[in-house]
């Protein structure tokens, strides 16, 4: 199973992206309006300039994690990458896991999405935030390490009424 962190965690980049864009044409549009030749120029360039790096601070960066980061559960271990560049990532034995876990809040539940929570023996747990069906994924887990079928997926018609 492979699994990337769910999207709702691009929602805070992509609403700064939104109001940094109104805010950026607000002000080269009054640049437009209201700057003499050389100055308008100087000031768009400037106005251009600052949009950009909060763009590429405040939503690529968090983009290119989001796109990079996974967890990865085999039928031997739980891996975890990270990284475009310089790649960083750990492995969890199966025999190795003392329990698994997962939390969902109101939000979460909305969103089916969840923090799953993995306890190796002699170290302290791990928390992979944002999984995509926690709940399944939990199941799955669980079933690789303890041998348990995984509990059947509810497949749900917009979350509302289920299907069959």
């Amino acid at each position: 199973m492979y699994r990337h962190p769910h999207w709702k965690m691009l929602i805070g980049p992509i609403i700064v992206v939104i109001f940094a864009t109104g805010i950026a044409g607000v002000l080269i549009g009054a640049l437009e309006a209201n700057a003499p030749g050389g100055a308008r120029e100087v000031g768009m360039l400037a106005v251009v300039c600052v949009w950009a790096l909060v763009v590429s601070r405040r939503f690529v960066r968090p983009y290119v994690s989001w796109w990079r980061t996974a967890l990865v559960i085999t039928t031997h271990r739980i891996a975890i990458r990270e990284g475009l560049f310089k790649r960083r990532g750990f492995d969890i034995p199966l025999q190795r896991v003392a329990g698994v876990r997962y939390k969902r809040g109101m939000l979460d539940r909305i969103a089916h999405t969840g923090t799953l929570c993995i306890a190796p023996i002699g170290e302290p747990p791990f928390e992979f935030a944002h999984v995509p069906e926690a709940k399944l994924t939990h199941a799955v887990l669980y079933h690789q390490i303890f041998g348990n079928t995984p509990a059947p997926r509810q497949r749900k018609f917009f979350g509302l009424v289920k299907a069959r």
